[in-house]
């Protein structure tokens, strides 16, 4: 497969908390894939969020010549995080097995090769792999220089704190650097390729095996790593088999959702389950987190963090929810880095063990007061968000300072160009976009006042006002409401566009900007405007030049900025048709909200849970994108819990509010094991009622659309849906 085919090839993804692959499925590790427009070979294997190889190729060569894997393909697939294939050559046939390790940040993979002829052969499995050694923290950049050396059973390499080792189970009988002969030993310098030969005996009815590993990440634990040498040699499948237990132990106990109304939504669901656990990541180092996507967001990133951590606080996994937090609230900044864009009380950007992180967003940093109070409604711990006053009066802080004094506005933009101009001197990479802004849509110039920022410092605003008891909060909460309140009424005044039932994208000094994106969703799942406001931007946003069938674009088509290339105006994103669905509930329209869920779920369907980034705004084609993104698929799951069934939570009561939002027609649902501080609600719909089963430790407050009931322990109540 060459050129714009395999530019477009479909990636796969086998991964543990510590460990990745990045591969086609052809059967090397390789993934050619387009990036910003052109073809980037983007398989290998990643280890402690860096990526350790480039392109990692096997071949089986005899005294008639060589031959690769992809090309003798006779079946195969992935099943959990084990990738097998078969393949055929004439007499010679081969089943190779690859999986990441558990526990270890490492990959294992074996090659067995068998001959139907009568004689006694020798043959030889070549390997060759481009090392990289590098986290991805701007796309395609690698590094050139690195220091190799052999050892008895293995070859190591270094660049800049960061190391490999590849091992293998029989020594080979030829190295090669470069593609040329290397006797080994010790060298700095360019590394393009290394390449290992092995010469194995072929008995007739018996196999000839090679089984390698390539595990690293930080160099400094390279030698820990190494001293659990002989299980990187182990079986595949038992590496994928440990994998794949953790991940149903963890599944069982999450919520199950029954739709019969609605399999799709159903089915949908249960995909961004399973996709949500697979980018979960422990690295080492102290971090804790999810992935943001694969494969060049392969590392922590601050706001599709925040994305995710509200379908993990719905899951249930408060543990993985407040480590998250606490390994993000680790790097918060606290004085002026220019460099890495970091001004006091911002969060970063982008984490990599190392440490290495990356500041200079407009929005990450406003998201996480309410993941604060979204943790403690849910887990009722106030123990455990106890110690991040300090962190949440620091965000409210930084918000203030980029505040206009008249509005009430938080200012947005220039932060990448910040970090130019103080590297400047330092440094002649050039990012893969020109950012002039960097809020969701950081290739888009939405300075000075986006809609979407101004609704996330105002929900900043509240959450820190509801929290200021818990966390013991320094600043005077009538301060923190009459900001909000001037906030709120900025946004009501200056965004309104009457003439298209819209709001305004962003404000640039004194005049509005009128673009039509979804951004401006954000304001009605908020609940800043009134009714009628509200329910004529949803129907302006459904609208064929905003919504596709397969899903909301970034932009207008009308706009003359549009293009269905586009990264951020034209492009179709899973995340817009989440707000859209979003704010489609919020307004009381079920139809248009499970309308909206429909398409994200039929991505999931039809992509295995492993859904893009984005899509052509022309046809749903997924274009310049990455094939699995965090924050495509886990606001669909927190939809399905907060606009679909309407479930608000507040564990300290405990309380749990319910107001599903089913289309007319819909004669049953189902959802249990839904975690509510220490104990579980399980809920039953039917037409007129609601069943509420609880299983907890103190009584729990249920309240219904037209009244409320108090469920003892281990007793159902029953609510009417009027």
């Amino acid at each position: 497969m060459t050129g714009s085919a395999a530019a477009r090839s479909g990636g796969h993804l086998l991964r543990s908390l510590t460990s990745a692959v990045v591969l086609d499925g052809r059967g090397d590790v390789e993934l050619l894939r387009e990036t910003r427009g052109s073809p980037v070979e983007w398989g290998g294997v990643y280890g402690q969020l860096v990526r350790l190889t480039g392109p990692w190729r096997l071949a089986v060569g005899s005294d008639d010549g060589s031959r690769d894997l992809p090309g003798s393909r006779t079946a195969g697939g992935i099943v959990g995080e084990l990738f097998a294939s078969s393949h055929r050559w004439g007499s010679l046939s081969a089943e190779q097995s690859l999986a990441p390790l558990h526990g270890l940040p490492g990959v294992t993979r074996s090659l067995a090769v068998r001959s139907t002829a009568t004689e006694r052969a020798t043959i030889r499995i070549e390997s060759s792999l481009s090392p990289f050694l590098l986290p991805v923290l701007v796309e395609g950049i690698r590094p050139t220089e690195f220091r190799v050396e052999t050892r008895a059973d293995e070859i190591r390499v270094r660049n800049r704190g960061f190391a490999l080792s590849l091992r293998w189970s029989a020594a080979p009988s030829q190295l090669l650097l470069n593609r040329a002969s290397w006797r080994g030993g010790h060298y700095a310098g360019p590394v393009s390729e290394l390449g290992t030969v092995h010469e194995l005996a072929l008995e007739p009815g018996a196999p000839a095996e090679a089984r390698f590993s390539v595990s690293g990440g930080l160099e400094r634990d390279l030698d820990r790593i190494g001293s659990h040498a002989p299980r990187f040699l182990a079986d595949p499948a038992a590496a994928a088999g440990a994998i794949s237990r953790a991940d149903w132990t963890w599944l069982a106990t999450t919520p199950t959702v029954r739709l019969p109304d609605a399999p799709e939504l159903e089915r949908g669901y249960n995909l961004a389950r399973l996709a949500l656990r697979r980018l979960y990541a422990s690295p080492g180092n102290g971090l804790t987190g999810l992935v943001a996507g694969y494969p060049w967001y392969s590392s922590i990133w601050g706001r599709d963090l925040a994305w995710m951590l509200p379908a993990v606080v719905w899951l249930g996994d408060f543990d993985w929810a407040a480590r998250s937090l606490d390994s993000t609230f680790r790097f918060q900044d606290r004085a002026e880095l220019p460099m890495l864009g970091g001004e006091p009380g911002e969060l970063p950007m982008q984490l990599s063990p190392g440490p290495i992180f990356l500041y200079g967003t407009s929005d990450t940093t406003l998201y996480f007061p309410d993941l604060v109070l979204r943790l403690l409604r849910h887990s009722g711990d106030t123990e455990l968000v106890a110690p991040w006053g300090h962190v949440v009066d620091r965000i409210v802080a930084w918000g203030r300072r980029r505040t206009a004094e008249g509005t009430g506005l938080l200012r947005n933009g220039g932060e990448a160009a910040a970090i130019e101009q103080a590297t400047a001197g330092l440094s002649k990479v050039r990012y893969g976009i020109d950012a002039v802004d960097t809020t969701i849509w950081d290739s888009a110039d939405r300075r000075d006042h986006a809609i979407d920022v101004q609704v996330l410092w105002l929900g900043a605003l509240r959450s820190t006002l509801e929290l200021s008891d818990t966390l013991a909060s320094a600043i005077d909460p009538a301060e923190l409401a009459s900001l909000a309140d001037r906030l709120t009424a900025s946004i009501r005044r200056v965004y309104a566009w009457p003439e298209e039932s819209y709001l305004y994208d962003s404000v640039r000094g004194d005049r509005p900007v009128a673009q039509i994106r979804p951004n401006a969703l954000r304001a009605v799942s908020a609940g800043l405007l009134d009714a009628p406001v509200a329910r004529a931007i949803v129907e302006r946003a459904a609208r064929d030049d905003l919504t596709t069938p397969w899903g909301v674009r970034t932009l207008s088509s009308h706009d003359p900025q549009y293009s269905p290339e586009a990264y951020h105006a034209g492009q179709v994103w899973p995340i817009a048709t989440a707000w859209a669905a979003d704010a489609a509930f919020s307004v009381g329209d079920a139809a248009r909200g499970v309308d909206y869920l429909r398409r994200i779920a039929a991505r999931l369907v039809e992509e295995g849970g492993e859904v893009n980034e984005c899509y052509r705004g022309d046809r749903p084609e997924p274009f310049d994108s990455c094939f699995l993104l965090g924050l495509s698929f886990a606001p669909f799951l927190s939809a399905v819990f907060e606009g679909l069934w309407g479930i608000t939570v507040d564990a300290r009561a405990p309380r749990i509010g319910l107001r599903p939002r089913f289309p007319a027609g819909w004669r049953s649902a189902a959802l249990e094991r839904l975690r509510v501080g220490r104990g579980l609600a399980s809920i039953d719909f039917a037409p007129g009622r609601l069943r509420v089963r609880w299983d907890g430790t103190t009584a729990l407050r249920a309240d219904g659309p037209t009244g409320s009931v108090t469920i003892a322990p281990g007793t159902t109540g029953e609510l009417a849906t009027g």
